[in-house]
């Protein structure tokens, strides 16, 4: 028994008394607040944050409530029966949409193959012989149980060719086993060999990862060392159905037999299916499968597939007035012609099947099928079934839709058949884009997403505020900068796969980042003038800085992402939320952050506030908080594939946030410190040697020098803005028509923008750092002037270009010491931020289920739920960071125009580089240039339920490999060749002699 905080009543006091204690602080805003919105929103989300701790810190303590004392065998029946009920309810609804209940399913033959594709039968202890070969007229289910039962090793290979019902046979088998299963038995489970390299993953390892993924309870701990899906493959309650020996890559087929043989134990029942080459193959450069006897399935007789096709066809009167069918006279012909394209191409249940989904209207008629000038090859017959096959399946939908939807699946049948793979994952469709859009895209959901954010400061008409650019063409610059930086970043500082990254991947990354960096910096040097200092946030002379400035800012964003270890190619992922009491402290917090995201949106939407962080923050909160609540309920939170362990989500949030801070720090000071010793030097060697006063006066400006301070002076009246970023610091002053960034931040009471008209203004420098002295007031006789020292650097402008160099004259630390603090500065923000986005990814990330657990939609779903988590989770906890650099008090080279800059496009940027991020750019593309619908997941549902495709867990695959074959344009080597040149069906000695002489 646990006690103290791990007990259930004590954490449920402890969340009922962190919900009053927030409901309290809540009302006390709204109360006494509510008059200033913008620090009653920042306040609410302080509260939403105190929260987030508080959950962290319920997470440390939470456990498990005690539950009743069981024992290992216990639990491990009760889990082999949960895996039952779920086996038989995914494959049930399989049979269903394949028709296979309706009204019966084809009873496909077989025989014993080749002996030298079995094992010695001393090792396969049979107790009596392998029944007789299945001929028609057996009663015997086709299902392979019969032959399977007969074997006390219980392992048998089937093989069989395409199309000859290898994978309906293991889901009638794994249906018919689970019928006649008892409680506590073990449970046959289908792996699709496709997802196994025998090369690197062991046979078990792989089973007991896949029952995990597939099943999502199976990844919890049984014993404290074995997740459930280990135990109860090590107490031989999971049947494996390996189906689809020969999707294996073929150089791995003898390992797959070695491993196989190697790490099962003698007793684990198997069944296998295969083509024969690939199984001949695989003997010949491994071994047999030990202890398992091969059968294989025999084409159809004319009989058999008459009988089906008799029994699904709708009825018709004939012209006697009996009943009759489509099928009744070509049947009868095919009786006196046997030999004929059509009575063999109708030998396998593939053929079978599409000529009864072709033919199974009234108005098409088989008999088409006899006309041999047509058709003279069974290669012609099973081509033209296969080609009318989807538009039968369309057919409800009109001309215009039939052919979109054959027009759609050819073309995703091109794409699988260029990548070499069945599988189609929403995730992959990426890779349809055209290349330059697939680097760029990143950038462009990126800025689509904060344009979307920072709509409602624009309706509250203070979306200015919110950058210092006012120049139309400055702002198209930034955006372009910060396009070819996420295109630059994606590309080469993202792990091309996800992993934690490690030391190589990290030194890479700094190599990449510190010279791209000073050549960025050299530029903006080039281009600009950085005499007179640099401070974050100045007025850029032209637009090529700004270009330069916006490559500089997504470049910071994509290195903290790849620091995380999110991939090049993202792939789906959950939230951790793995029990009740998770999923209930996020639907809490949700709660919480989601009310108070609504209230400050509703108040601008009222007028009582009109500053744009209100609207911004506001929006953040709102949208994370929907997320958390989506997140927290179990149709959004069971894809994930996590251990349930107390603690689970502080301990990853702390270990990403110490090693990204760490990575971050070192690259990010590194970087700037080099960048900025780079931006001294091109400066120097652009300026050239320092020279004297050009003259005393120069365009109304009077240039004078005394005790080594050089000033110019002018009286003409200078007008702009003044930035006053807090009591006891410097202003910044800006020239008229730019308006200084930031003006207002909640909480920083104290900042405050303030025009100005200065009668008399002079510049003066000592040992070349320039300040501005600014004369105000005195316009009357009754007031008094005062004079303001300001920052200079962004009044530089208002001078002549003669005199620049001359106040700036200094040596070369003097200009280093204008410009490198304030880029350490940022390199040391840089390190804190990027712990901070990798603690919250590597903590709010696990591997999503992409493999059966509940289909394509549910995965899209799940991760963009997760995504939206993550992205509101980056925004608001980069903005509670940033918030110290801020309100401290000092001026720290304009750092917290940066600060205030970085938390938005971050939770962008983590929905951009999302897998949903990178599906939704795929999305539109592709359905703007008419190649796919705009509901395309809706389509490729339809087309699943048409029977065009089947779901594989989160991946879609066409129903046989030789209709994605037929719609991509590509014909394989027929089976037929050999059938249309021969008068019968080959013999069984002639496939046997295949063997005979060596793998194939």
């Amino acid at each position: 028994m646990q006690a103290g905080w791990h007990t259930a009543r004590a954490r449920r006091r402890l969340g009922l008394a962190m919900c009053g204690a927030a409901l309290a602080a809540l009302a006390a805003v709204l109360r006494f607040l509510w008059s200033n919105a913008a620090v009653a929103e920042v306040l609410i989300s302080a509260i939403g944050a105190f929260l987030s701790v508080m959950a962290l810190v319920a997470d440390i303590l939470r456990g498990d409530p005690d539950p009743v004392p069981r024992s290992a065998g216990a639990d491990r029946r009760q889990a082999a029966d949960a895996l039952a009920a779920a086996v038989r309810e995914q494959w049930a609804a399989e049979a269903r949409l394949r028709r296979l209940q309706d009204p019966a399913p084809i009873e496909v033959r077989w025989a014993p193959a080749d002996r030298r594709l079995a094992d010695h039968p001393e090792n396969i202890r049979r107790a009596h012989t392998l029944p007789a070969a299945r001929t028609e007229g057996d009663e015997e289910p086709g299902d392979g149980t019969g032959p399977f039962a007969a074997l006390p090793g219980r392992r048998l290979v089937v093989l069989g060719g395409p199309g000859s019902g290898k994978s309906v046979l293991a889901m009638r088998f794994v249906l018919g086993r689970l019928a006649a299963r008892r409680p506590g038995g073990p449970v046959p489970v289908i792996f699709p060999m496709a997802g196994w390299d025998p090369l690197r993953t062991g046979l078990r390892d792989w089973l007991a990862a896949r029952l995990a993924t597939d099943y999502q309870p199976l990844a919890g701990p049984a014993d404290g060392r074995r997740t459930r899906a280990q135990a109860l493959l090590d107490a031989g309650l999971v049947m494996p159905v390996l189906d689809g020996f020969d999707e294996l890559a073929p150089p791995a087929y003898g390992e797959a037999v070695r491993r196989i043989n190697a790490e099962l134990d003698g007793d684990l029942p198997l069944l296998l299916t295969s083509r024969r080459d690939a199984w001949a193959s695989a003997v010949a450069e491994g071994d047999v499968l030990t202890a398992a006897e091969v059968v294989e399935l025999l084409p159809l007789d004319l009989a058999q597939a008459g009988t089906h096709l008799e029994r699904t066809a709708r009825p018709l009167t004939g012209p006697d007035g009996e009943r009759t069918t489509v099928w009744r006279p070509v049947l009868r012909e095919l009786a006196h012609r046997p030999y004929c394209p059509l009575a063999r191409a109708l030998t396998t249940p593939l053929m079978v099947a599409l000529a009864r989904a072709v033919y199974g209207d009234r108005t098409a008629d088989p008999s088409e099928l006899l006309d041999t000038r047509r058709f003279p090859t069974v290669a012609a017959i099973e081509e033209h079934l296969l080609g009318a096959f989807v538009p039968a399946s369309f057919a409800d939908s009109g001309p215009t839709g039939t052919r979109d939807a054959v027009r759609r699946l050819a073309l995703l049948a091109r794409v699988l058949q260029r990548r070499g793979t069945g599988l189609l994952g929403w995730w992959e469709l990426e890779a349809m884009l055209p290349r330059a859009l697939r680097v760029y895209a990143p950038g462009l959901l990126s800025l689509a997403v904060m344009s979307a954010l920072v709509l409602p400061g624009a309706l509250a008409r203070a979306a200015g505020d919110l950058s210092g650019a006012e120049d139309v063409v400055s702002v198209i610059a930034t955006l372009f900068g910060q396009t070819l930086g996420f295109a630059f970043g994606a590309v080469c500082l993202l792990p091309s796969e996800r992993a934690l990254p490690g030391r190589r991947f990290l030194a890479r990354q700094a190599l990449l980042t510190v010279p791209v960096g000073a050549l960025l910096w050299a530029g903006i040097a080039w281009s600009d003038d950085l005499r007179f200092g640099f401070r974050f946030g100045l007025v850029t002379a032209g637009w090529l800085p700004d270009v330069l400035g916006g490559c500089l800012f997504a470049l910071l964003f994509t290195l903290f992402f790849g620091i995380a270890g999110l991939p090049r190619r993202p792939v789906p992922l959950a939230l951790p939320w793995s029990g009740v009491t998770g999923r209930a402290v996020a639907r809490i917090l949700g709660a919480v952050l989601s009310l108070g995201g609504v209230i400050a949106a509703g108040a601008v939407l009222l007028g009582r506030s009109h500053n744009p962080w209100t609207a911004l923050i506001g929006t953040t909160c709102a949208a994370a908080g929907t997320a958390l609540l989506l997140s927290g309920t179990r149709r959004a939170g069971h894809e994930g594939v996590y251990p349930a362990r107390a603690g689970r989500v502080v301990r990853r949030f702390a270990a990403g946030a110490v090693r990204g801070t760490a990575a971050a720090l070192l690259i990010g000071v590194t970087a700037c410190t080099v960048a900025g010793v780079t931006a001294v030097g091109v400066t120097l060697l652009k300026s050239g040697p320092s020279a004297d006063a050009p003259a005393r006066r120069i365009d109304g400006w009077r240039l004078t020098q005394r005790d080594g301070a050089r000033t110019a002076t002018t009286l003409r009246p200078l007008r702009g803005t003044l930035l006053i970023a807090g009591r006891g610091t410097r202003p910044d002053a800006y020239p008229e028509g730019h308006k200084p960034p930031d003006c207002t931040i909640p909480l920083v009471h104290h900042r405050t923008c303030r025009p100005f008209t200065s009668r008399r203004t002079e510049f003066r420098s000592r040992d070349g750092d320039v300040v501005v002295l600014l004369q105000l007031g005195g316009t009357t006789a009754r007031t008094a002037s005062t004079t303001t020292v300001a920052h200079a650097v962004n009044l530089r402008s208002a001078l002549p270009e003669r005199a620049h160099g001359w106040l700036t004259r200094g040596t070369a630390g003097d200009l280093a010491a204008r410009c490198v603090p304030p880029l350490v500065a940022g390199g040391v923000l840089i390190g804190v931020v990027g712990g901070c986005v990798c603690g919250v990814y590597r903590a709010l990330s696990v591997p999503s289920d992409v493999m059966r657990a509940s289909g394509p939609v549910s995965s899209l779903r799940t991760d963009r739920t997760a995504s939206f988590t993550r992205a509101g989770v980056v925004a608001l906890l980069v903005a509670a960071v940033c918030a110290p650099v801020v309100a401290l008090p000092g001026d720290w080279g304009g750092l917290s125009h940066v600060g205030t800059q970085l938390w938005l496009p971050l939770g962008a940027t983590a929905l951009a580089l999302s897998a949903w991020g990178r599906f939704t750019v795929a999305r539109v593309w592709l359905a703007s240039t008419g190649r796919l619908p705009w509901r395309l997941m809706g389509f490729l549902e339809d087309a699943h339920r048409r029977g065009v495709l089947r779901r594989s867990g989160a991946y879609f695959e066409f129903r046989h490999q030789r209709l994605q074959d037929h719609l991509a344009g590509t014909v394989p080597p027929a089976r037929g060749a050999a059938a249309d040149t021969a008068g019968a069906p080959r013999a069984r000695e002639a496939t046997d002699g295949a063997v005979r002489r060596g793998p194939l």
